[in-house]
């Protein structure tokens, strides 16, 4: 046996991990769930940095701790592995980056880290901008609207053109978001269920697949609606790596399809669901939605092509991104332990089922005061969402951390300020109770908001494009 390290693996010794509060004799923990599962992670979170869940003869771990999660995310990932993450991604995204391990997950993340650079983003950062603004003259004004839907399709142009660099029009963009995205949706049902289960015929699984089938045909097509540009966007980079008369293939043309339809499903909805959440709270936080589109006008209703440095401007637009991360992560990161490990002073054993608790760790009031408040000036003016760790980590950690987390970082932000640069969004029904829903990502249930124009700001005038490269 070879340790985390890859060295001689020492015997783990360490304390059993206690039982978590609230455990009723033959039910177990179910109680616990009675409010829900996000109520149970934010109770979790606040209390026992690894606890033991038991539902009858099933038992969970739960690591509600930032540094407990480094130990398993980080640095003792060898001891831990991604079969449930896998089974429940793999019947959509195929042999992507979220289902890869071992060497061919490191090939593909250096194929497609340098997308991701910093010369990079800066390049395609006027583009998001332009991405956005058109989408904010499209949105009608004065009629309600399921915000987390135009959102998604908001989010899937902007992969699709910023990302990517290839076109597509706004009927497939409309599928996209009505029906690809969400496929994301069923991952989490599908990481808890038995390995089987994903093949049963249910209408889910029917569904699923044609859905799967058509999202493989839009992927294909992109390469062939692709625009020359630095040849560091993601597509560029796919095919190059799959093209025999450049040297030898790195991955095949299947392994590009399967990339593009992760970056489809999963960066889309992640960065639909900030965008979504982002206006929810800022409709309830008037001073902070001030901010936003004091931020906005200044950058967007100026007529200037906008900057690469664009972010520099817009401070508290990236803290309130930044809270809504916070606040909203994706829930539970899930490992099974592949062999005994120490984590913590705590003893887990060989095919233990571990849940990173994310949502209680990011709403640990030792942490964070007022830890359900929506307050983006808790965050220091400099803060980066990138190089924080232990407490914060929406984009997890270690060898499986988003390799799209610069990409998201850039683009929520600039989506916002280009959106509350036109207009103001307020919900639809003031009474209306907006639930926390948890799944890959947390979403609200729904979300009936409704634009309207900003009492003294006209249309904003549509940015210069920007210039090639």
């Amino acid at each position: 046996m070879t340790s985390e390290t890859g060295g001689k693996a020492e015997i783990p010794t360490g304390l059993d991990a206690p039982r978590a509060p609230g455990h009723w004799g033959p039910l177990g923990h179910l109680p616990l769930m009675r409010r829900g599962l996000l109520p149970a992670l934010a109770e979790l979170g606040s209390g026992a940095p690894l606890a033991k869940l038991q539902f009858g003869p099933v038992t969970k771990y739960v690591v509600s701790d930032g540094e407990l999660a480094q130990e398993v995310l980080a640095d003792k990932t060898r001891a831990f592995g991604r079969k449930r993450v896998i089974r429940g991604f793999r019947p959509v995204t195929g042999e992507g980056l979220l289902t890869l391990e071992g060497g061919e997950h490191r090939e593909h993340r250096r194929i497609l880290t340098p997308a991701f650079s910093r010369a990079s983003l800066a390049r395609i950062t006027p583009l998001i901008g332009e991405v956005a603004s058109q989408y904010a003259e499209r949105l009608p004004l004065g009629t309600a609207m399921d915000v987390d839907r135009e959102m998604l399709r908001l989010s899937a142009d902007l992969t699709v053109r910023c990302l990517f660099r290839s076109e597509i029009d706004q009927e497939t963009v409309s599928w996209l978001a009505a029906k690809a995205a969400p496929l994301s949706r069923g991952v989490l049902l599908r990481m808890l269920t038995p390995g089987w289960g994903p093949a049963l015929p249910t209408p889910e699984c029917i569904a699923r697949r044609q859905v799967t089938h058509r999202l493989r045909q839009v992927a294909g097509a992109l390469p062939a609606h692709h625009r020359l540009g630095g040849g560091d966007d993601v597509l560029s980079l796919l095919e190059l790596s799959a093209c025999p008369a450049r040297g030898s293939s790195r991955i095949t043309q299947a392994a590009v399809v399967d990339e593009l339809i992760t970056f489809l499903v999963a960066s889309s909805e992640a960065t639909a669901m900030t965008l979504a959440w982002a206006w929810h709270e800022l409709a309830r936080n008037p001073k902070a939605e001030q901010a936003v589109h004091n931020e906005g006008d200044a950058l967007f209703n100026r007529g200037q092509p906008l900057p690469r440095t664009a972010l520099e401007h817009l401070p508290v637009t990236t803290r309130a991104v930044m809270e809504v991360l916070r606040l909203y992560p994706v829930p539970v990161v899930p490992r099974n332990v592949l062999h005994e490990v120490n984590i913590g002073g705590f003893r887990l054993p060989r095919g233990a089922e571990v849940l990173v608790n994310l949502y209680g760790i990011h709403r640990d009031p030792a942490h964070y005061p007022h830890p359900h408040t929506f307050d983006p000036h808790r965050w220091p003016a400099d803060a980066n969402p990138l190089a924080l760790r232990d407490a914060y980590l929406p984009f997890s950690t270690g060898a499986h951390r988003c390799i799209g987390a610069p990409f998201a970082g850039l683009i929520a932000p600039i989506a916002l300020a280009a959106l509350a640069a036109r207009f103001q969004l307020r919900p639809a029904d003031p009474h209306r109770r907006v639930r926390a829903v948890p799944g890959v990502v947390t979403r609200p249930n729904r979300l009936v908001m409704t634009a309207t124009a900003r009492p003294g700001v006209g249309a904003p005038r549509q940015p210069a494009p920007p210039t090639q490269t």
